[in-house]
């Protein structure tokens, strides 16, 4: 759990936000999917995991947050464990929501939500109980507050790349003929979990690869991946843990036997944009530019450079995707994701090759750098 101090300033940020938009409340439905940055905002302003299906809780700009929960123990862990003050028990999550409302007088005036992940079918009940409260989108106009990090944050950010350092080791050691991409993953998942990963979000894909035949699939789910890794595979891998509510994420390549040439030639490109980037990682720089320079490269060294390049990760895995339309400037304390996607003129799909950056007040740092393939098994390469 977050310090009293990094509550209170959190807190302290959402009132200032009711009161300068004129707000009675804000309720932020949340639920356990891995999403883009509306997902992140009960996370963010509860301290709190949803661990299955959904939660709800309201803001207020003069109290603690109050939360909806199924039973008296979800209340007790709730309270214990979070930012939240006191919680509703109510099994009908939009029923207790409306109560709490009603029992606070807020039955006029202006509500802000998140429209993105509030079902429509919970709108409607909302404006059907409430017909004189005027239920706003507030998803954008929200979210600054999440982009100025605190040191806890930052820290928090570290420790989680240092857990994903270890699945990246852990894949290493297992990676072999006659193996399970399942069982690699396994052995990432130990890894991970027994540094203080709470949860992870592992992509995996394995067979040969080559620039001619473009045979190497497409990274999936790792869930239930029964094929049988074999000499002179190569297995792509996103390894991203969560750490107290934050993601980190590395990404990488492995060549099982030895390296695959045209897995290596990709991947220099691939290292050769992220290098490319680097000196423009730093306060202010627009995401826009970040993903330019990075396609200047890959074409200019004569490859085709497509989408996804990136992403900024914290409470959510994808707070914001970098793309050439993104002119958000970088803030000290994000952590943005470099991943470009390199191709030939004859590919669909490729290796996969990314690191992790956290911007600081003079530039920024590389929490994942020793996350090379020093730890690999005589019988594994990791270009």
């Amino acid at each position: 759990m977050f310090s009293v101090t990094e509550k209170n300033r959190r807190l302290k940020a959402v009132s200032g936000f009711i009161e300068s938009e004129g707000l009675r409340a804000i309720y932020l439905p949340g639920n356990s999917t891995v999403g883009s940055k509306s997902f992140g905002y009960n996370r963010y302003f509860t301290d709190k995991r949803v661990i299955f299906h959904y939660m709800s809780v309201v803001l207020f700009g003069d109290a603690d947050p109050v939360a909806v929960v199924n039973d008296s123990m979800s209340k007790l862990l709730t309270v214990k464990n979070s930012f939240i003050g006191d919680a509703v028990i109510d099994e009908d999550q939009i029923n207790g929501v409306i109560g709490i409302l009603k029992d606070r007088n807020i039955v006029s005036g202006r509500v802000g939500t998140v429209f993105d992940i509030l079902q429509a079918a919970w709108l409607l009940r909302l404006r059907e109980a409430l017909p004189d409260v005027e239920f706003i989108d507030v998803s954008e106009s929200l979210y600054p507050i999440r982009t100025i990090k605190s040191d806890e944050e930052v820290e928090v950010q570290r420790v989680c790349s240092a857990i994903a350092i270890a699945g990246y080791r852990a894949i290493c050691e297992v990676a072999k003929p006659g193996i399970y991409e399942s069982e690699i993953v396994a052995s990432m998942e130990k890894a991970m979990q027994s540094r203080g990963a709470e949860e992870s979000f592992a992509l995996i894909t394995s067979g040969k690869f080559s620039i001619k035949d473009n045979k190497l699939p497409a990274l999936h789910n790792c869930a239930a991946s029964d094929r049988v890794i074999e000499e002179g595979d190569v297995v792509a891998v996103e390894i991203t843990p969560r750490h107290r509510g934050y993601w980190t994420q590395i990404v990488r390549t492995i060549c099982v036997g030895e390296i695959n040439k045209d897995a290596d030639e990709i991947r220099k490109i691939i290292t050769g944009a992220i290098e490319a980037a680097k000196p423009l990682l730093k306060i202010k720089t627009r995401v826009c530019d970040i993903v330019r320079k990075m396609r200047e490269f890959t074409e200019g060294a004569g490859y085709r450079f497509v989408m996804p390049c990136g992403h900024i990760t914290a409470v959510d895995l994808a707070e914001e995707d970098l793309t050439e339309e993104n002119e958000r400037g970088l803030e000290a304390g994000m952590l943005i994701v470099l991943h470009p996607t390199v191709l030939t003129g004859e590919m669909d799909t490729s290796i996969f090759w990314g690191e992790s950056y956290i911007i600081t007040g003079d530039g920024f740092e590389e929490p994942m750098k020793d996350g090379s393939g020093l730890y690999c098994r005589r019988s594994t390469v990791s270009i």
